[in-house]
C-alpha cells in the first residue's frame, strides 16, 4: 500500500516537472532556433512555469506524510472500521483538509478527525464506502486505508484537548506506542474546523 502512494507522488511529480520543463524551456528554445520572434508575449510560458513550479513545491509539503504514515504503520496493526464518513473538505494553500469520522456501525461518539491524503493528492480517495482499515489509535491520530483503492489518509483528532481523557484511558503502553509513532503531539500544520 506504500509503494502504491509513492508511486502516485512519482506520476504528480513527473507530470508537473514535464509540464514545468515544456514551459519553461520550449519558448526559450523556440527563440533561440528563430521558430519564433524575440518578443514578451514569447517569453510568457515561462512565468506561468515558474508558477507551476512553485505550487508544485507547495504541494509536496503534504506528500511529506507519506513519511509519517509509514512511521505508522511500522508501529501499528491494522484494525477494520466499518465506517469512514467525509463530513467536510476545505481548500488550503496547500492541499485539501477533509473532517471525518471512524467508527464501526452502530458505535456512536466517533471523533472528529481532520486528514489530509498522504499522496498528496486534493481529491477525496475512492473507496472508504465500505470502510477502512485503521493503524493507530484514534484518540492520536493513525492512518486511514481505503479496503479497495490503498489511498491512505494522514489523520488527527479535530480537537486534540477534548480527547485527553480518553488518551489517559488508553494507558501508559498505547502512550509510549503513540509516541514511537510520532502521534504524540497533536501538532496539525493546518487549522481546525470546529
Amino acid at each position: 500500500m506504500l509503494s502504491h502512494n509513492f508511486r502516485a507522488i512519482a506520476k504528480f511529480v513527473a507530470f508537473r516537472l514535464c509540464l514545468i520543463v515544456t514551459l519553461m524551456v520550449g519558448p526559450i528554445a523556440c527563440i533561440r532556433l528563430g521558430v519564433v520572434q524575440e518578443s514578451t508575449l514569447a517569453a510568457l510560458p515561462v512565468v506561468a512555469g515558474l508558477f507551476v513550479l512553485i505550487h508544485t513545491v507547495l504541494r509536496l509539503r503534504f506528500a511529506t506524510r507519506l513519511f509519517a504514515c509509514k512511521r505508522v504503520l511500522r508501529h501499528y496493526p491494522l484494525t477494520y472500521y466499518s465506517r469512514v464518513a467525509k463530513k467536510e473538505e476545505r481548500g488550503k494553500i496547500y492541499g485539501v483538509v477533509f473532517a471525518l469520522h471512524v467508527s464501526i456501525r452502530g458505535q456512536h461518539g466517533a471523533p472528529l478527525m481532520r486528514g489530509v491524503n498522504a499522496a498528496g493528492s486534493t481529491r477525496w480517495p475512492a473507496g472508504f464506502d465500505e470502510g477502512g482499515w485503521v493503524a493507530g489509535d484514534l484518540p492520536y491520530g493513525g492512518v486511514v486505508i481505503s479496503p479497495t483503492t490503498d489511498a491512505m489518509l494522514f489523520v488527527k483528532p479535530d480537537d486534540w484537548g477534548k480527547l485527553e481523557s480518553r488518551r489517559r484511558g488508553l494507558g501508559p503502553e498505547c502512550a509510549e506506542l503513540s509516541r514511537l509513532a510520532g502521534l504524540d503531539n497533536g501538532k496539525w500544520p493546518e487549522p481546525r474546523f470546529s
